[in-house]
């Protein structure tokens, strides 16, 4: 792997918490989860494909739902703090 020095330092830096090997697996995952997005949009992906996709954007969408309701709790707090 190669890239510029500024690049590896800041990559450090947002993954300081973590080793670079789960860091450098997460995005695998992430680009592997990108290629398996794209073969369902073109239609070709096959039943098991669709199935572990369907799953993914179950568990996406319980996710962001979570993340919605803390965003609202928040700017409840907020709003009501500035009452």
């Amino acid at each position: 792997m190669k890239v510029s020095d500024d690049v590896w330092t800041d990559f450090r830096t947002a993954n300081r918490n973590s080793s670079v090997a789960i860091a450098l697996g997460d995005l695998v995952t992430r680009e592997v989860d990108r290629y398996r997005a794209r073969r369902v949009q073109e239609g070709s992906a096959d039943e098991q494909e669709l199935m572990e996709a369907l799953e993914r954007a179950n568990e996406l969408h319980a996710e962001l739902a979570e993340l919605v309701k803390r965003i609202e709790r928040r700017l409840e707090v907020r709003a009501a703090r500035s009452r």
